[in-house]
C-alpha cells in the first residue's frame, strides 16, 4: 500500500493544476484519472494507436493542454508525481485511503494512501427523458464529443445537436469540423435571459470571443443555432431516424437525422466527499473556503464538483487547492495568490449567469411530452407510467420512495442518468443519492478489501 503526501482524484483541469501547483512546492503527490490519458474531459486525448498528426484541431485550447502536459511531465520524470491511469476510485476511507478499481475489466482494486486529499471529480451530464430517447443514435453531447476527441469516430452522419448549456456550441462546431452533416442546434435557452446579467458578460470578454467563434464556425458549416427550441421526441423503429422539436409558438418540427446529441447541462460528481461526510451547498455541489478546503480537515475539492463553471475555472480552483494543501501539509498558511483568486471570483460569477440562463425547461413543461411508454429507467426499465402510478396510486412523495416502490435509480448508474427525470416525472425534489460506494464494485473485490482492512487472511 503505497503512501504519499496528498493524493489527487481525477486528472482534468482541477486535477492536474492541484497536482501540479502542489508537486512545485515540493509535495509528493499521487495523481488518479479513470481513463489511459491525463486531460480529462475538456483535454480528453486522442488513443495513442490512432497516430493521429494534429489533434490540436480539436481543442480550443491546445497550447495551454501543451504547458501543462509539459509541466506533468517533468513532475513525473522527477518522481514528486505519480501518475495511475485507469484507475476507478471507487472508496475513500477516513484517513485518505484511496481504493481504486483497475482497468477497464474493473476487476481487481489497489489502495493508496496519503495525508491530504484533493477531490477533482468533475461533472456528468443530465439528460431529461423524452420518447424514444434509448434509441441507438441518441447519445449526450459530451458522449459525442468524447467519440470524436479519443476515437476521431463520428456518431453519425446526419446529427442534431439539442437540450441547452453551453456545451452544445463545441459539440456542434466539432461534428461540423470532421465531417458530419449538423442539421441544427436547438436550445431551450432564451438569449434574452443574458441581457439581464450584461455586467458578468462585460468582465469576461474571452468568453464572449469564444462563443462568438463557435457560432461563427458554425455559420462558414451552415448551421443555424435555434434558441427557445426543445427536444420533445426520437423516431425510430431499429436506431434513430428522426427528430421532432417544438419551436416557441407552440407547433413541432420533424428532423431527419441518424444521431441526436443531447444534453441539459451538467451535475456534479459528490459521491466520494458524500462518503467522507463533506458538507454539501444548497444546490447540491461540494461547499469549500476559500481555500478550496471542505469542512472536512485536510479535503480539498476544487473543479466541477465545487460548482460547473468550465475549464479555466477550474484551473484556478485546482491551483489555489494546491496551494493550500501544500502550505497546510508543512504547517504553514498558503501565500496569496491574487491572480487566480481574482479568476475565481471572475468566472463564478459568469457561471452563475450562464447556469441562470441555460436553466433546463421547467418539469411542468417537459414532462408533458413524456408517456406513460417512455423508458425513464435503462438499467431497471421502469417506465414513466410505473412513476406515476407510484405517486397516484401508491403515495409516493419523496424521490427514495420513488426508487423503492419502481426500483427507479437501483441499477448500474445509481440514479445519475435517470435521477432529474425521474424526479421530475414524480414531481418531487431531486436529493442527492447517498451510495456508500462511489461507484458499482465485484463483491469479490469488496470482501478482499474488507479482509485486508481487518488484517485477515483473504
Amino acid at each position: 500500500m503505497a503512501q504519499y503526501e496528498l493524493a489527487v482524484v481525477g486528472a482534468g483541469p482541477a486535477g492536474i493544476a492541484a497536482a501540479l501547483t502542489a508537486a512545485d512546492a515540493g509535495v509528493r503527490v499521487v495523481l488518479l484519472d479513470s481513463a489511459p490519458e491525463a486531460g480529462g474531459q475538456f483535454y480528453r486525448q486522442t488513443a495513442r494507436q490512432l497516430h493521429a498528426r494534429r489533434p490540436q484541431r480539436l481543442y480550443h485550447a491546445w497550447p495551454a493542454w501543451e504547458r501543462l502536459r509539459d509541466r506533468l511531465a517533468a513532475h513525473r520524470s522527477s518522481g514528486l508525481i505519480t501518475f495511475l491511469a485507469d484507475r476507478h476510485v471507487w472508496l475513500v476511507e477516513p484517513g485518505f485511503a484511496v481504493h481504486a478499481l483497475i482497468g477497464p475489466e474493473q476487476q481487481r482494486s489497489e489502495t493508496v494512501t496519503a495525508d491530504a486529499l484533493v477531490l477533482a471529480t468533475g461533472g456528468y451530464e443530465r439528460v431529461l427523458p423524452f420518447p424514444g430517447w434509448t434509441l441507438p443514435g441518441v447519445l449526450t453531447a459530451g458522449g459525442a464529443q468524447a467519440m470524436l476527441k479519443a476515437g476521431l469516430v463520428l456518431p453519425g452522419r446526419r446529427a442534431v445537436v439539442a437540450g441547452t448549456g453551453p456545451l452544445l456550441l463545441p459539440v456542434a462546431a466539432g461534428l461540423a469540423a470532421a465531417g458530419a452533416d449538423v442539421a441544427g442546434l436547438y436550445d431551450s435557452a432564451d438569449p434574452r435571459a443574458f441581457a439581464k446579467h450584461a455586467s458578468a458578460l462585460i468582465r469576461n470578454p474571452e468568453k464572449l470571443v469564444e462563443g462568438a467563434g463557435y457560432a461563427a464556425h458554425l455559420a462558414r458549416h451552415g448551421v443555424r443555432i435555434r434558441f427557445r427550441h426543445t427536444i420533445v421526441r426520437a423516431h425510430g423503429s431499429e436506431r434513430l431516424e428522426a427528430v421532432t422539436v417544438a419551436r416557441p409558438d407552440g407547433s413541432q418540427h420533424r428532423i431527419e437525422c441518424d444521431t441526436l446529441a443531447v444534453s441539459h447541462g451538467m451535475l456534479p460528481h459528490v459521491e466520494i466527499a458524500q462518503t467522507l461526510g463533506a458538507a454539501l451547498t444548497d444546490v447540491g455541489t461540494v461547499a469549500v473556503d476559500d481555500e478550496q478546503l471542505t469542512d472536512i480537515p485536510r479535503l480539498w475539492a476544487a473543479g466541477e464538483a465545487t460548482g460547473i463553471g468550465g475549464a479555466t475555472l477550474s484551473l484556478a480552483e485546482g491551483e489555489i487547492a494546491g496551494r493550500s494543501a501544500a502550505a497546510r501539509l508543512r504547517g504553514t498558511s498558503p501565500p496569496p495568490n491574487l491572480k487566480a483568486q481574482r479568476t475565481r471570483r471572475r468566472l463564478r460569477a459568469f457561471a452563475e449567469v450562464t447556469e441562470t440562463a441555460y436553466a433546463p425547461p421547467p418539469a411542468s413543461v417537459w414532462t408533458a411530452h413524456v408517456d406513460d411508454e417512455t423508458v425513464l429507467c435503462r438499467c431497471e426499465e421502469v417506465t414513466a407510467g410505473s412513476v406515476r402510478e407510484a405517486v397516484s396510486e401508491l403515495g409516493a412523495t419523496d424521490l427514495r420512495t420513488v426508487k423503492l416502490l419502481t426500483r427507479a435509480g437501483m441499477g448500474w448508474c445509481q440514479g445519475r442518468i435517470c435521477g432529474p427525470g425521474v424526479a421530475g416525472v414524480a414531481g418531487c425534489p431531486q436529493t442527492p443519492a447517498h451510495t456508500p460506494f462511489a461507484r458499482p464494485v465485484p463483491l469479490g473485490v469488496l470482501a478482499e478489501t474488507i479482509s485486508i482492512t481487518e488484517g485477515t487472511p483473504s
